[in-house]
């Protein structure tokens, strides 16, 4: 549902000052919170599912799939996997975990890359670690997927998940869109808001995102 109303919304605005804050990539996210044999959080584990029409320049621009049937070569899956992610160091990578007092928890860079092309769509995976192991508590942790130029908008398809531990749960905060859309036109393109360089947009991501927040009892 989120999807149509971003596609709506850019339909909408295609002449206007803001459809310089449509999303050009669509991805359905999921994330995984990985616990070791101690109780504490080790590591998120990402999973992108890319749309069809993304996928398709994906798979074309690497040559792959030359007999158009859908299907990959197990060679391919390996040449594939890891590619969307080769950032820059320092790069955040479309996540963001962090504390309720907003302190942000650091994650190292993307391991163990896996890639799978399914039904027409692309489905990447990779493992970002905790740079300090830690137990959440009951107060929680919260976890958000975005693109902070909205660029790419990602939409938490994909039900979260608990690797390692039976002692934490976790629930999904919705995002409102109308709300987000509304708020994007009021206060960066509507009436008096400043001329942006093409360079230089608002990063407003984030209002677009919906929030995981994981909390466990005591080991």
């Amino acid at each position: 549902m989120k999807r149509i109303f971003c596609i709506v919304w850019f339909l909408a605005t295609l002449f206007t000052p803001a459809a310089h804050a449509h999303p050009h990539v669509f991805i359905d996210a999921g994330v995984h919170f990985i616990f070791d044999d101690k109780g504490q959080l080790a590591a998120v584990r990402v999973i992108w599912v890319y749309d069809e029409f993304y996928s398709l320049l994906m798979i074309e621009d690497r040559g792959m799939d030359a007999d158009g049937d859908g299907i990959l070569t197990n060679a391919e899956k390996r040449a594939l996997a890891g590619t969307d992610v080769a950032w820059q160091d320092g790069f955040p990578g479309d996540i963001e975990v962090r504390l309720p007092t907003g302190e942000i928890i650091e994650l190292a860079g993307p391991y163990e890359h896996m890639a799978d092309y399914k039904d027409g769509r692309v489905i990447t995976t990779h493992i970002r670690p905790l740079k300090t192991r830690f137990r959440p508590d009951e107060t929680g942790i919260i976890a958000k997927v975005f693109d902070p130029t909205y660029f790419v908008a990602y939409d938490m398809q994909l039900d979260p998940k608990i690797e390692g531990d039976t002692g934490c749960g976790f629930q999904i905060d919705r995002t409102d869109i109308r709300a987000a859309m509304a708020k994007v036109d009021k206060e960066y393109f509507g009436s008096g808001a400043k001329e942006y360089a093409p360079d230089d947009y608002p990063e407003v991501g984030e209002l677009f995102a919906d929030t995981v927040i994981l909390s466990c009892a005591p080991y």
